[in-house]
């Protein structure tokens, strides 16, 4: 959250310094919120974990899928307009998403010449902490018509917490985690403004987006083990190394812009879509780039309701 705050107020310094550069530059300060829904390409949970032994057997999850969540996003939006046609934006916005599951698995086992778990009951949950930044430079071609391209950086971090339970024995696998994923990459898009009466504007905007994404994990070694009264086995699991995927996909958003004249201010309401498939190499789980969630080939979903309000003055004459 730090360095969140260090690099939005870094931005406004620079708009600020530089539009003193510049006659007539119209800086614009608001604020957006968004309700979000959100299917993460992790919905299914299939995910791997390697415990302690020699060799190291493979705990596979294939859990019953997690629901969408939704929540509220929300954060700054700063922006500076120069030179008639130029302009630069950046927009953060962040939010929590809490998943869960609890029922029985659909394929819940040790890989290998071990033993299979064939029929267990579990319990688990995802508390997530989501951000979104773009910060973009756009070019007026047309009164109506711009064009823009940019810097994106989104990820999220969550708490894990996953109980499972074999019925036929007293056996127990448990696991808790913290998930940290970071995301960046940049796109390039089009944008539309169409007047639709006195001081109405419909906006509409489409880009298309390519990402990098880390991922590391950090094992709650105190609630993370398997053991079973029966056998007397008792394992941790080992530290996964970091994984690594591309993404790639666009954004669309749609919304009706009001004009407030008397205040210098806009607002707008209308909605937003992103949409993101993920490139992951996989195969040998112990060489590979997945530290946790196997997500080769699955898309994520992120859409909602967005409003925003933005007042405007201009600097210099």
């Amino acid at each position: 959250m730090k360095r969140c705050g260090t690099i939005l107020w870094m931005v406004f310094v620079i708009f600020a310094a530089s539009s003193t550069s510049f006659a007539g530059v119209t800086l614009s300060i608001g604020g957006t919120a968004w309700y979000a829904w959100w299917n993460p390409a992790w919905s299914d949970a299939k995910t791997s974990t390697a415990i302690y032994f020699l060799p190291p057997p493979l705990f596979n999850e294939d859990a019953d899928d997690f629901r969408p969540a939704s929540n509220v996003m929300g954060g700054p939006m700063i922006s500076i307009a120069f030179l008639d046609r130029w302009s630069i934006q950046t927009v953060f916005t962040i939010g929590k998403f809490y998943f869960a599951s609890r029922g029985p698995s659909r394929d819940y086992s040790y890989d290998g010449s071990y033993f299979i778990m064939p029929v267990t009951y579990k319990r688990y949950t995802r508390e997530t902490l989501k951000w979104d930044s773009d910060t973009s430079l756009a070019c007026s071609v047309h009164r109506m018509v711009k064009i823009f391209a940019g810097f994106k950086w989104q990820g999220y971090r969550y708490k894990e917490s996953l109980r499972n339970y074999l019925l036929s024995e007293t056996t127990v696998f448990s696991r808790a985690l913290h998930d940290d994923v970071r995301a960046y990459g940049g796109g390039i898009g089009l944008g539309l403004t169409i007047p639709a009466g006195k001081n109405f504007f419909v906006l509409m905007n489409a880009s298309a987006l390519a990402l990098w994404s880390v991922e590391k994990i950090d094992i709650i070694k105190g609630k993370s083990f398997a053991v079973s009264e029966g056998d007397g086995f008792y394992f941790l699991p080992l530290k996964p190394p970091r994984g690594s995927y591309l993404s790639y996909g666009g954004t669309a958003s749609l919304s009706l812009a009001y004009v407030i004249d008397a205040i210098g201010t806009t607002v707008s309401l209308g909605g937003r879509y992103q949409m993101l498939y993920n490139r992951q190499k996989s195969g040998n789980p112990f060489n590979n780039d997945v530290s946790m969630n196997i997500i080769d080939g699955r898309y994520d979903h992120f859409f909602g309701i967005t409003m925003s309000a933005v007042y405007s003055f201009i600097i210099g004459s």
